[in-house]
């Protein structure tokens, strides 16, 4: 019997690692898959291999759908964007996780969240490494997290 069990669970881990990898470039998973595994992932903006276009003056909205290996009963959301080699933290106007998913998150079972942020004209127009999606429970540590670079810039202008 337990060697089944181990058999089972090799194969389920093995059809995650799967799903995982299937994440469609340029967007990455950036957090430890022994925290949870993104399964796929969107924004509403055009995308090409090497970056997402958001543009000023429009809500920037990302969807997600990620599973992770253990319960969580409070979790939120943080957005961090790096420009050349700083850290910028972004404000979400709902960081609330359980709020739109329902607390607690059970292990293994997969949970679409989604979130936008505005995009404000003020922004400088400029390319952004890397913008990550975290999620974190209520101890700090990092659930899941999702990672893609990003272009800001005015609609009519040429990047």
């Amino acid at each position: 019997m337990a060697l089944y069990q181990v058999i089972l669970l090799l194969c389920f881990t093995f059809v995650l690692s799967t799903f995982a990898a299937q994440l469609q470039a340029p967007f990455k998973q950036c957090a430890p898959s022994s925290a949870g595994n993104i399964l796929k992932a969107s924004v509403n903006a055009p995308c090409t291999k090497e970056y997402c276009t958001f543009y000023k003056g429009t809500d920037a909205r990302l969807e997600f759908t990620f599973n992770l290996k253990k319960k969580a009963h409070k979790v939120r959301a943080k957005v961090v964007a790096t420009i050349g080699t700083i850290d910028h933290d972004f404000a979400l106007p709902n960081p609330d996780v359980c709020q739109q998913l329902g607390c607690p998150l059970k292990a293994g079972a997969a949970y679409t969240y989604y979130n936008s942020m505005y995009v404000s004209p003020t922004y400088p127009s400029v390319k952004v490494n890397q913008m990550r999606y975290y999620l974190i429970d209520g101890k700090g540590r990092e659930l899941a997290c999702v990672s893609l670079p990003v272009m800001i810039t005015e609609r009519d202008s040429k990047q």
